[in-house]
């Protein structure tokens, strides 16, 4: 044991290299999943109410109550906006809380390089993925809608 060198830690290639993560994984699943509530229950009283035909508790309940506020105030109504926002800009700030943190940025500078990626956190991926279809789902339907309307 005496004849062995003691390990020595070289700092200088860490003080080179910066690796940034911006935001907890868990956190930003967990906003995720908070802002996807509002339009999963919207879109689940959609498809069971006049897809399946069939009345379920909170999800119909859901539904039904943002049609009456939509019918009896229009875009007058304060909560109208907050239910359209959630709705809407909801998942794009999910999408945009989970792609930051699983973001990662790396500067290089001896190779004077910004390095970008992104890790494997499969819920992440999951709530990203949920939030995209459902921002494709609303978007097609605003643009069908309007189309439709100007017609």
């Amino acid at each position: 044991m005496e004849n062995k060198e003691q390990p020595s830690v070289d700092i200088s290639n860490h003080r080179e290299k910066f690796r940034m993560t911006l935001l907890n994984t868990r956190r930003s699943a967990f906003l995720g999943v908070l802002l996807l509530i509002v339009p999963f229950l919207f879109l689940s009283g959609v498809l069971f109410k006049h897809y399946l035909q069939i009345d379920i508790g909170i999800f119909t309940a859901f539904y039904e109550w943002i049609g009456e506020i939509d019918q009896k105030y229009g875009d007058s109504s304060i909560l109208n906006w907050i239910v359209r926002f959630f709705l809407i800009i909801g998942p794009l700030v999910a999408i945009g809380i989970n792609l930051i943190s699983i973001l990662h940025i790396r500067y290089d500078k001896p190779q004077k390089e910004v390095v970008i990626s992104f890790k494997v956190k499969w819920l992440n991926w999951t709530i990203i993925l949920l939030c995209s279809t459902i921002f494709i789902i609303f978007s097609t339907y605003l643009i069908v809608e309007n189309i439709l309307n100007s017609n």
